[in-house]
């Protein structure tokens, strides 16, 4: 990923939480990996192209979660990350929802990536 967007103003001393870094207490140091795995998931699946439907984001939701289980080893998704998960859903929905030729791999897949990040920042402990 190219940028590092804060999304959290902690003056508790610690670093302001960035979308690059934000699954790092997860044991995921970079977010291309999640951004990578959930592509190619969606394209061994057959969605090689975006589609601004329910159903659609249903899969992308899917592949992102099942990459962040194959990266992390876990079972299950703890609830902050399954929450910022159906959140980045629900804004890719709204910031896609009239642009049904937007490029999947170098924008849809990233956005979302982006979203779950940021919601990710702000649920973490």
């Amino acid at each position: 990923m190219d940028e590092s967007t804060d999304y959290t103003n902690r003056d508790d001393g610690t670093d302001d939480c960035t979308t690059t870094e934000s699954f790092d207490d997860h044991g995921i140091d970079d977010g291309s990996e999640l951004i990578r795995r959930t592509y190619y998931r969606l394209v061994a699946d057959g969605w090689d192209t975006f589609e601004p439907t329910e159903r659609f984001l249903d899969r992308l939701a899917d592949a992102f979660t099942r990459a962040y289980l194959t990266v992390t080893g876990a079972y299950e998704l703890p609830p902050h990350v399954a929450a910022a998960v159906d959140d980045a859903r629900a804004w890719v929905g709204v910031e896609f929802a009239d642009k049904p030729n937007t490029d999947l791999r170098g924008t849809v897949v990233p956005a979302f990536y982006r979203h779950a990040a940021g919601f990710h920042c702000a649920y973490r402990d």
